[in-house]
């Protein structure tokens, strides 16, 4: 498989689906991923570990209260 940048020799593929290279592999620590169950109060989260970027693909964190979305500043 092939890098989807570079065409050199891929060593993973990133969250987007993208094949990489090391030199296009961005590697964060990790990320948590929640879910919460309003009706039960009962939450779960999922923590993935060293998670790979590829240079175009970034995480954005959402917050909700009340089925709109909140802004934080």
């Amino acid at each position: 498989m092939k890098c989807w940048f570079c065409g050199k020799e891929a060593v993973a593929v990133s969250m987007g689906g993208k094949a990489v290279c090391r030199e296009h592999a961005n590697v964060i620590d990790r990320i948590c991923f929640a879910k919460s169950d309003t009706s039960t109060g009962y939450a779960t989260y999922e923590w993935v570990h060293n998670v790979v970027l590829a240079p175009d693909e970034w995480i954005e964190w959402e917050s909700w209260e009340g089925g709109k979305k909140v802004i934080r500043t």
